[in-house]
């Protein structure tokens, strides 16, 4: 008998193909900023800092959900701000795997507890993301390492193998990249997990127009250290440890970072984010007035158009978070044929 897992997983894949052979043009992959709400202040994010708008209700977000399924889509991930402070996260949660869609919740993990983790894993296969960015609370994050919360994490993992599994997010800057190592290794040696290692992003000046991206180049790396970055990623996997990226994400990362490489982000198109009132965003960090309802009803010609009017006014950045996803779709022989050519 195929399980939750199985069957979650087989089903991304299929539409990945899918969507190799044109076969759907519907995003492979979704963020939903479920609110924008936050209980947390870290000084490289905007959000907390930007003007609230009400979130939708969990029944318009379904019917957000079943839209994108309907549309071919089988991976979303679930943002905030805080997810975790809509007291129904876990009704969206459990829609998305009643539909077998590949569901990815990132949290800061501080209200997380016993009672809501038996509950999320009692639905059925979702990944849990959870934001740690140093071993001890730093000037930039709160977001720091809990060995109770790491003890709590294994111990469901261990009661539910097959319907969680973890990433720990550590965002990396000029400030805790020389904690990379020991933050990880501390974790890996107590938590079934992999690692999602991103580089920290800031707005070009203090006024610039990105909605959710903070001012803060005293956090960004240079071109030495981002180099330096990717060959402690590289030996860190050469150890066994679960990388979430793959070497070519950083090898590119690296080439653009030096302006060697133009960044596509595909937003529109394979990739879409979807803010919390309801209206389609350029990316997670620019807004657009387009009502999800609206734009998803025009075609697919229509609908990567209207992304294209302004996206390269914004475009400046090198997130995973859809540059992964979408990769395979782009370059599915690539993908295959060079998985070890960057090590």
């Amino acid at each position: 008998m195929v399980n939750k897992k199985d069957q979650i997983l087989r089903n991304l894949g299929v539409s990945y193909f899918k969507r190799i052979l044109k076969v759907i043009n519907g995003p492979v992959f979704v963020s939903a900023f479920f609110t924008r709400d936050c209980n947390f202040n870290c000084h490289y994010c905007a959000t907390s800092k930007s003007q609230n708008k009400p979130d939708i209700s969990i029944k318009q977000w379904k019917n957000i959900i079943t839209q994108l399924y309907n549309q071919g889509c089988r991976f979303i991930t679930i943002y905030g701000g805080e997810p975790t402070l809509r007291s129904d996260l876990g009704e969206l949660l459990k829609h998305c795997i009643d539909l077998n869609i590949y569901t990815h919740i990132v949290t800061n993990g501080s209200l997380l507890n016993e009672h809501l983790l038996e509950e999320f894993a009692s639905y059925g296969y979702f990944v849990l993301g959870i934001g740690i960015d140093g071993l001890s609370e730093t000037s930039f994050s709160p977001k720091k390492y809990r060995p109770e919360l790491i003890e709590l994490l294994q111990n469901i993992k261990e009661r539910y193998p097959d319907n969680i599994d973890y990433s720990i997010h550590v965002l990396t800057t000029n400030e805790n990249i020389n904690e990379l190592i020991p933050l990880i290794k501390t974790i890996n040696n107590d938590l079934d997990c992999r690692f999602s290692i991103d580089p920290v992003h800031s707005s070009s000046s203090s006024d610039e127009q990105y909605q959710f991206r903070s001012f803060c180049p005293h956090l960004l790396l240079n071109r030495d250290v981002m180099n330096r970055l990717r060959k402690v990623i590289l030996n860190l996997k050469r150890q066994g440890i679960q990388i979430w990226s793959p070497n070519a994400y950083y090898y590119y990362m690296n080439k653009w970072y030096q302006k060697k490489y133009l960044w596509d982000c595909n937003a529109g198109d394979l990739y879409y984010a979807i803010d919390n009132d309801g209206t389609v965003m350029l990316c997670e960090d620019v807004n657009t007035d387009i009502q999800f309802n609206d734009f998803i009803r025009l075609s697919h010609k229509k609908r990567v158009n209207i992304i294209k009017d302004f996206k390269y006014e914004y475009c400046n950045c090198f997130k995973p978070c859809y540059w992964n996803p979408t990769y395979f779709v782009k370059h599915p022989i690539r993908n295959v044929i060079y998985q070890y050519r960057f090590k």
